[in-house]
């Protein structure tokens, strides 16, 4: 009798350390990363900007994620921990755009659509006006 409990008592005891080792392991794994994805058009113009520069800043951690749009005026951000985001996309012939409280989830893809607002062009220089003296 004796014979047949030492394994089983062995078997039970290995289980009571390994089990909450092993869950405890599995809760020190980082979650898989969100992705933002979307595309920046011209307001007035309803065409894609390129080079936009694309900041993602959160609470959640210190400094910030950042991309920049391509000629079809898209951007992705890959590996972002999931969090609340901040969004501005920042372009010198357009206004500064930021769109806040955007929620990340882990393992997912969230898609953001932008139309940025033009610039209006600069006023033309004041003419200059050449008087001519006679000596």
């Amino acid at each position: 009798m004796m014979k047949l409990i030492a394994p089983y008592l062995l078997c039970m005891l290995v289980m009571w350390v390994a089990v909450p080792m092993l869950s405890r392991a599995e809760s020190l794994e980082r979650p898989p990363p969100g992705v933002f994805i979307g595309t920046v058009i011209g307001v007035k113009s309803r065409e894609p900007v390129p080079d936009v520069a694309v900041i993602a800043t959160s609470a959640n951690f210190i400094g910030e994620f950042s991309a920049v749009t391509d000629e079809q005026g898209r951007y992705r951000l890959p590996l972002l921990p999931a969090g609340t985001y901040t969004l501005r996309f920042e372009h010198p012939d357009f206004n500064t755009y930021a769109r806040a409280d955007i929620l990340l989830r882990s393992n997912h893809t969230v898609r953001v659509k932008v139309e940025l607002l033009e610039l209006p062009p600069p006023p033309p220089p004041d003419p200059v006006i050449v008087k001519q003296t006679r000596k």
